[in-house]
């Protein structure tokens, strides 16, 4: 068992890498998938990595349903459509 200290970097990387993929399966599409839309609206850097000291303190029901709820309205205001 690795017990070295992450750096915050690690445990941001770590972070998104699970909420990328709670959000994938509560909208039933592929991690993949759901990695392609936050990065194509900027979720990634500009939501969950600034607001990571918040986020991480959440339940994980709460930051999936914030995520995509995020998530609808970027694509919205960006005019881009969804895909599953």
């Amino acid at each position: 068992m690795n017990l070295t200290p992450k750096t915050e970097e690690e445990l941001k990387t770590i972070f998104t890498a699970s909420c990328v993929e709670s959000a994938a399966n509560a909208v039933g599409c592929s991690s993949k998938v759901m990695y392609q839309r936050m990065q194509r609206v900027g979720l990634i850097e500009k939501y969950i990595w600034k607001y990571y000291d918040t986020l991480h303190t959440q339940s994980r029901d709460y930051v999936t349903e914030d995520i995509l709820e995020a998530l609808s309205n970027w694509e919205k205001k960006q005019e881009i459509q969804s895909e599953k």
